[in-house]
């Protein structure tokens, strides 16, 4: 053998021989570490069909499961692409048609096509469904006649081929890219949706980042990263959420490293910045925390003059400074700054003790005799309650008697939304509500205009037929200039003449996050609206693989 080939003998021997440092052994590849998100919610979110998502909670696991055409980004809240990749506005702003991004496919695996948005969009508006937000597509041509039932589809709705899906409004709506980025307009499978034992409200299919591996209701949801998800898949494995009530409890959690993320705080929130300065994060929110009136009942019902009584008993300032820590600010209305229309120049209500039990009088109950002891209903919550008790105490000393009744989410929510032929039970109530797009629209329509008394937002139950004429024409303007008059006035109307509620205080967004949490973006439409699969959780001690 020539000493050529006989090195390559060696060398081929090598190859198949282990190699052998020493004594030691090989050093095991190290396992990867899953990218394991835990995070908090109060409880079962109730509405996991994105055609009824009216909550937080339910608005917060529809974000994450489903896509729609089209979202919001969640720091400049621009529309951008989502199963959409692009579209076209026609010069007269009725018609909008969309290229369908390629490969987009349901948790199922089922290939997504124009078909299945005709789909959804059809089920928004379907009188059947009964979806809680069909006023997202309220303007697409024929939808009325669709609810009506004088039509068997839709009009405004085609699919003219599997990539491209048009949409034709009866009138300009310049807001309208913003509704289909709200978690109803959600895009979902039909062989799934059509289900009538309704399979899907326990394992909902989407085609967004996330889809939900397992739900064991009352302890925890676990959703898993989609690796067919059309954007990439998402950089965290798992998303762990759990369910805990108590926010003390979960607070302590919090601390013992058991969540990553949670938006509840108790105790002074002072002290927690203190005491979690790179955790603690605060953000603004379009959103208004108000208390409301059932306007269907007495004592409310058709007695402005109670209602302001109730506005001018309650010190704002006291409630934002002492309760809430100056984390939520003083409202005169209805708008959140930083909504397009916002007016300062609102008079609204001061705290005046003497105007209260003046109104009082004018209301028929003077000093608050004849008046009978009212119910306060707020849900399970330590801020709430100490809220709910100082305006109990403030409204005391006006004459008039409150009893706070404190429930869970799913309870209150049923008390105070009703049907929309039928009031709920509670006659006077905590509330709040975010925006779901940035536009006065997402404020003063929902809440105000009889077309959504009951669930669709104006649980209230407030009818003012000016009003309803100034939103109606303010939907109908391209600018916003010519706009914001018409939200201006129908607010000045239902805060200074009806005293539609008691109007308290504009949110600010505090949320605790891990510092070993990246990609943390708070925007201003709310928690909910934290991308997921934008995150991902830099190496740290409590690491962990497992789930419950």
């Amino acid at each position: 053998m020539t000493p050529t080939r006989r090195a390559l003998a060696i060398s081929a021997l090598a190859l198949l021989l282990p190699i052998v440092d020493g004594c030691s052994a090989p050093e095991p590849a190290k396992p990867k570490v899953q990218q394991i998100l835990k995070m908090r919610m109060r409880e079962n979110p109730p509405d996991t069909d994105p055609a009824q998502s009216a909550d937080s909670l339910s608005d917060r696991i529809n974000l994450a499961v489903h896509d729609g055409l089209v979202d919001f980004d969640p720091e400049s809240l621009a529309i951008v692409p989502a199963v959409a990749e692009s579209w076209e506005i026609s010069k007269d702003g009725l018609i909008y048609t969309f290229r369908l991004h390629p490969g987009v496919r349901f948790h199922n695996g089922k290939v997504l096509t124009s078909a299945d948005v005709l789909y959804s969009f059809t089920r928004v508006l379907d009188p059947k469904v009964n979806s809680k937000r069909r006023e997202i597509l309220a303007g697409v041509k024929g939808a009325e006649a669709f609810g009506r039932r004088s039509a068997t589809q839709v009009e405004g709705l085609s699919a003219p081929d599997p990539k491209t899906f048009v949409i034709t409004l009866e009138k300009p709506m310049p807001y309208f890219l913003q509704l289909l980025a709200t978690p109803a307009a959600a895009i979902v499978p039909r062989d799934v949706y059509e289900d009538p034992q309704k399979a899907y409200l326990s394992q909902p299919v989407g085609c967004g980042p996330f889809k939900v591996a397992r739900w064991e209701r009352s302890n925890f949801m676990e959703l898993e990263a989609f690796g067919d998800y059309y954007q990439g898949r998402p950089k965290l494995d798992k998303v762990l959420v759990r369910f805990i009530e108590n926010p003390a409890s979960a607070m302590e959690e919090y601390r013992r490293g058991g969540l990553d993320y949670m938006d509840e705080m108790v105790g002074s929130e002072t002290s927690i910045a203190r005491e979690l300065p790179r955790d603690y994060r605060k953000a603004p929110l379009l959103g208004t925390f108000y208390f409301g009136f059932n306007l269907a009942r007495p004592p409310f019902k058709g007695n402005a003059n109670l209602r302001k009584a109730f506005n001018y008993a309650v010190d704002r300032q006291a409630l934002c400074d002492q309760t809430f820590e100056g984390t939520l600010t003083p409202s005169h209305g209805i708008l959140a700054p930083g909504t397009p229309g916002f007016n300062p120049q609102l008079k609204g209500y001061d705290f005046n003790p003497a105007l209260a039990r003046e109104y009082l009088a004018k209301a028929g109950f003077p000093g608050g005799k004849g008046l009978p002891a009212i119910d306060l209903w707020v849900n399970n919550n330590q801020k709430l309650l100490e809220s709910a008790q100082k305006v109990q105490a403030n409204l005391k000393s006006a004459g008039i008697s409150v009893r706070i009744k404190a429930v869970d989410f799913a309870t209150f929510l049923q008390a105070l939304q009703g049907t929309p032929e039928s009031p709920g039970d509670a006659l006077f109530y905590r509330y709040g509500w975010n925006a779901d797009y940035p536009d006065p629209d997402a404020f003063l329509f929902w809440l105000l205009h009889s077309r959504n008394i009951g669930p669709a937002g104006n649980i209230g139950r407030y009818s003012n037929p000016k009003v309803d004429e100034l939103l109606d024409r303010a939907r109908r303007l391209n600018a916003m200039e010519e706009r914001i008059p018409l939200y201006q006035e129908a607010e000045r109307i239902a805060v200074e003449e009806d005293a539609a509620w008691l109007f308290l205080a504009n949110y600010t967004q505090r949320v605790l996050i891990k510092p070993f949490v990246q990609g943390v973006v708070l925007s201003p439409l709310g928690p909910m609206r934290i991308p997921l699969d934008h995150l991902w959780i830099e190496a740290h001690p409590t690491a962990q693989a497992s789930s419950p």
